[in-house]
Order: C-alpha cells, then sequence, then structure tokens
C-alpha cells in the first residue's frame, strides 16, 4: 500500500473514532444538562422549583412527573432541541452571571413577566411542548373520565384551534393572569 494511501486509512479511522467520542460526549453533555438536577442547580431556581412541586406535573393520580425540559424546550426536531436548549440555557447563564434574580423578593416582583414570557412561547408553538404527554389522541381518551363540562370544553376548544396555555396558564407553576 502507498504511503499516501495508508495516511488517508489512519487519518479516517481516527478521524472517525474522535468524531464518535466527539458525539458521545455531545449526547451525555445534552443528557445530564437536561435533568431537573441540573436546572435547579443554581440559587435563582429555588422558588420556581418549589412552585413546581407544588404543582400537578410534579404530584398526580397518574404519578408520572414532568421534567423542567418536558414544557420548557421543544424537543422535536433534534436540531432545534439543541439550538434552543443552547439558547436558552446561554440566556439564563447571562442572567445566573449578572445576578438579574438574586432573592426571593426579586423573583416574586418578575414572576408574572417571565410567565407571560412563556406563556406567549407556549402560544407561538401551539403549546407543542404540552402536546408531547398530553396527545389528541390521549386527550380524547381523558374525555371519557371527564365531567362534561370539562369533555366539552376540551372538544370546543380543539375544534376552534386553542392551544393548551389559553386556559391552563397556571398548571405548572400556580400563577395566573
Amino acid at each position: 500500500m502507498k504511503r499516501g494511501a495508508v495516511i488517508a486509512v489512519v487519518a479516517l479511522i481516527v478521524g472517525g473514532v474522535g468524531g464518535l467520542a466527539l458525539a458521545g460526549v455531545g449526547a451525555t453533555v445534552i443528557h445530564e444538562t437536561s435533568t431537573n438536577a441540573f436546572c435547579t442547580v443554581c440559587h435563582e431556581m429555588t422558588w420556581p422549583e418549589r412552585t413546581y412541586k407544588e404543582s400537578v406535573h410534579f404530584t398526580n393520580a397518574a404519578g408520572v412527573q414532568a421534567q423542567c425540559k418536558d414544557c420548557h424546550l421543544q424537543g422535536d426536531p433534534w436540531p432545534a432541541y439543541v439550538w434552543q436548549k443552547a439558547t436558552f440555557g446561554a440566556r439564563d447563564v447571562w442572567y445566573h452571571l449578572w445576578g438579574t434574580i438574586d432573592d426571593e423578593e426579586t423573583y416574586q416582583a418578575r414572576r408574572q413577566e417571565m410567565a407571560e414570557t412563556v406563556w406567549a412561547w407556549l402560544e407561538e408553538t401551539n403549546s407543542a411542548t404540552c402536546q408531547t404527554c398530553h396527545t389528541p389522541e390521549s386527550m380524547v381518551a381523558a374525555a371519557a373520565k371527564q365531567s362534561e363540562i370539562a369533555a366539552g370544553t376540551h372538544e370546543g376548544a380543539r375544534a376552534s384551534g386553542m392551544t393548551c396555555i389559553a386556559c391552563h396558564q397556571g398548571v405548572g407553576h400556580g400563577i395566573t393572569p
């Protein structure tokens, strides 16, 4: 085998192994930074964590717990998820470093504004993160267990194109307009 061919093969092998290692590290970083433990590690997340733990998304009859990422990051398509995670994460790090919310009083003063920002985003995305768990199919099945009024309201909202967040604004952190 010629020397140039050997170098090319070695370069391909090294590049392939390096690429796989980089992909593995990247996937691990994305996974680990998507946990509630990571999301709530900073002191300014103490107060949102408390309201989340008081919500139906933490404690419910089904025993299912939504994670921070389930509501606050769209998971599909994956490249969009990674981009959104990076941009939202960079924003959160910026706010953390500048001490934007450094005590509960400041958090409470800005809570409504932050909630309205999330609600606007959920409206823009047609409550896509809600529909990851609350699929149209699961909502039809759930209607059989709901009161007639609730089932009718959900059906009317679905038929008119309303988003989940139009009615369920306080469900995640207990704040309403």
